[in-house]
């Protein structure tokens, strides 16, 4: 089964972008930790293994544990060219379910840093009564005033510093952001909430989606939100991070 996948090749090194697709819920996140399930770890060592060599990936960005990536790029390098098609069906008959490649091809592009714009999706659900159905999106109230938060996640429009939706814990050292799309669309009993940016900060995302939610309810009032947004405020209450994710990624 897994047998010529390597071809000849006289450069020196080939990158390749792959496209894959996961459920977050049983790992910590994309980047390799000591002691912890990581997507980034499942992969490499399948790489390796397969490929006769060190392979190291590069995703477009981190992930947090238990978020789930519709399309995420990762590029790497190998000493040789590969037949694709065999790899990605090599691949995914060694990786767990909760992981697949979608596809892989030669590329010029860094999967992290030739990035322009990503997006990230977050679900919710509106009920009463917390729904076996509905595993994949967080319970909110049937009275929440969308109202509000569609108000609210215009204010997040444009370049701004988003210190205040950031983790304590951020390695970034700039927290100029700019957000070129947002929108809150309900589906029956689902609430989907979309976010366009150049990138994000740590935790940003869900930082914002908390704070939406309590928008919502009532618990922070909305015209002196939009006087201390990017002045004093600090968000406080972060969403879960199991209904977040990662949607797209654009390369221009």
């Amino acid at each position: 089964m897994f047998a010529l996948i390597l071809k000849t090749s006289y450069n020196k090194y080939m990158r390749y972008l792959m496209i894959i697709t996961y459920n977050g819920q049983d790992y910590s996140g994309w980047q390799r930790q000591k002691n912890a399930n990581t997507i980034q770890q499942a992969i490499e060592e399948k790489l390796s293994f397969l490929l006769k060599e060190d392979i190291k990936c590069t995703a477009s960005g981190r992930t947090d544990a238990k978020v789930s990536a519709y399309f995420q790029p990762v590029h790497f390098e190998c000493n040789n060219s590969i037949d694709q098609y065999k790899l990605i069906k090599s691949l995914n008959a060694l990786l767990p379910k909760s992981i697949r490649i979608l596809s892989i091809q030669p590329t010029k592009i860094h999967a992290r840093f030739s990035a322009k714009k990503k997006t990230y999706l977050y679900k919710m659900y509106m009920s009463q009564t917390d729904l076996p159905l509905y595993t994949d999106a967080l319970q909110v109230s049937p009275n929440i005033n969308i109202k509000k938060m569609k108000k609210f996640i215009k204010l997040l429009l444009g370049t701004h510093d988003f210190c205040g939706f950031r983790s304590s814990n951020s390695e970034n050292e700039s927290t100029i952001r700019t957000i070129y799309n947002v929108k809150l669309k309900k589906y029956g009993l689902y609430l989907y909430f979309y976010i366009t940016g150049n990138g994000f900060l740590y935790k940003m995302v869900r930082n914002i989606v908390g704070t939406m939610l309590e928008v919502g309810m009532n618990k922070i009032d909305l015209h002196e939100l939009k006087r201390n947004i990017y002045k004093t405020f600090k968000a406080t209450n972060i969403a879960k991070p199991e209904f977040l994710y990662l949607l797209n990624v654009k390369y221009e």
